[in-house]
Formats: C-alpha cells, structure tokens, sequence
C-alpha cells in the first residue's frame, strides 16, 4: 500500500454548521468536522479509510496536515491572534477554495 505524501483538499462550509472536505482524485473521499481541527482529523481518517489502513498502524504512518503559502500562513498567523479560529478559517476559505495538505509523517 502506498498513500499519496500530498493530497488536494476542497473546504466547503456546511450548511448545517461546521466544514465539510472533498478529497481530489479519490472518488467517494468526502467528510466534515464540527470545525476546522475537527475536520483535519476527519480528513486523515477518511484517507487512511479510503485506502483500508488498520487502525493499529495509522499513527506509524504520518498525519496529513494543511500546507500553505508563507504570505497566507504569516497572515493567517496574525489574524489567528486577533481572531476566534472560525474567522480564521473562513478566509482560507474565501482566498482558497482548494487545500494542499501533506503527509507529515512520509518523507
């Protein structure tokens, strides 16, 4: 089994409340969360469910995590200290529908 060391992740906001994500390139790979932490730990989950990974060997396997650009990351930063985490995310929403997340555990 080899799982992607990037995937590209589409962030929509629910109507309902919370986020929900659209894994690209894996059909069938959709999940929410209740807020944005919430919905990058569903987002590992629905990958490693996707490909079929035993719960006992995920955590040997990396973490995917949000990567953004310096200019973004830096704003979003000082915002962050500003701001309720909500806030946040709704402008990485509004500037960037897309999301590339890598794998922090695979190198």
């Amino acid at each position: 089994m080899v799982l992607p060391r990037k995937l590209s992740v589409e962030i929509y906001r629910a109507q309902e409340g919370g986020f929900w994500a659209k894994v690209r390139g894996l059909p069938g790979c959709n999940t929410q969360g209740d807020d944005f932490i919430d919905l990058i730990a569903m987002i590992n989950d629905a990958v490693f469910t996707y490909f079929d990974v035993p719960q006992k060997m995920r955590s040997a396997l990396g973490y995917y995590v949000p990567q953004l650009p310096e200019e973004m990351r830096k704003k979003i930063e000082a915002d962050a200290r500003h701001t309720k985490i909500e806030e946040v995310v709704r402008r990485i929403i509004k500037m960037r529908k897309t999301l590339e997340f890598s794998n922090a555990g695979l190198s």
